[in-house]
């Protein structure tokens, strides 16, 4: 039996991936003035607001825009994921496996609102992405 290719193996994506994170990604979070100001803007709003009531929606920024997308391009396996418990009241975090069907790996702790759940996520996910590239 062969090797698999490096399209069996989507070698030109994780490239293209890594190329996008090295080249727009990291200089954000690497900058300790600019990740803690990720950081604030992302804690006052993580999931963005619609607009309502003839009021505009309210966006997140184009760096944190950029950083945002970079998380949610990542695979499944290993991703994680705000689960709720109980409206309003019970919310978790819980690692996919990145198969179908099988069950979610929920991580200890729980949280009032989506909102801080999503905010938790996003402070373990940039722990996670520098990290990865040794910083």
């Amino acid at each position: 039996m062969s090797e698999p290719t490096g399209v069996q193996t989507n070698e030109g994506k994780m490239a293209t991936d890594d190329f996008i994170t090295r080249t727009y990604v990291l200089p954000l979070l690497r900058d300790e003035a600019t990740r803690n100001r990720l950081i604030a803007e992302h804690r006052a709003n993580p999931v963005g607001t619609p607009p309502r009531n003839g009021r505009p929606a309210i966006e997140h920024s184009e760096d944190l825009i950029r950083v945002l997308d970079k998380f949610r391009r990542q695979p499944m396996v290993g991703k994680l994921v705000t689960v709720c418990k109980k409206y309003f009241a019970d919310y978790r975090i819980a690692v996919c496996s990145g198969v179908r069907g099988e069950p979610l790996k929920f991580l200890e702790g729980s949280f009032s609102s989506e909102e801080a759940a999503e905010h938790a996520i996003f402070l373990k996910r940039i722990a996670a992405i520098l990290k990865q590239y040794g910083y």
